[in-house]
């Protein structure tokens, strides 16, 4: 099934960090700072609003996005397994979405 047992929200950032580090030490804060100023994410983050995330990063790096967006994923899956879209805001869904599922099961 997966490599690890499924990633808090947490873990998922500390993914994301790690996806956007690859890029240089600026590119995280330049990021984030774009979420907020496009009223992207204020409030919910980029793990309840992904789909922000992946529109702050399009407006900054237009075409090169994807490769910073697939940076990100190969992070997240290298924890979870390769069984998951290629989409990083589905990524993100899928992954919370089995993390609360076998939550409630317990």
């Amino acid at each position: 099934m997966s490599k690890k047992e499924m990633l808090d929200d947490y873990e998922l950032m500390q993914c994301i960090d790690a996806g956007l580090n690859k890029f240089g030490p600026g590119i995280k804060y330049t990021v984030y700072w774009r979420m907020v100023v496009l009223n992207q994410s204020p409030s919910e983050g980029i793990i309840a609003n992904p789909e922000g995330f992946v529109a702050a990063l399009k407006s900054i790096f237009g075409k090169s996005a994807k490769q910073i967006e697939q940076a990100i994923t190969d992070e997240i899956k290298s924890q979870v397994g390769e069984n998951y879209s290629d989409s990083l805001p589905e990524l993100v869904s899928q992954v919370r979405r089995e993390r609360l599922l076998v939550q409630s099961v317990r």
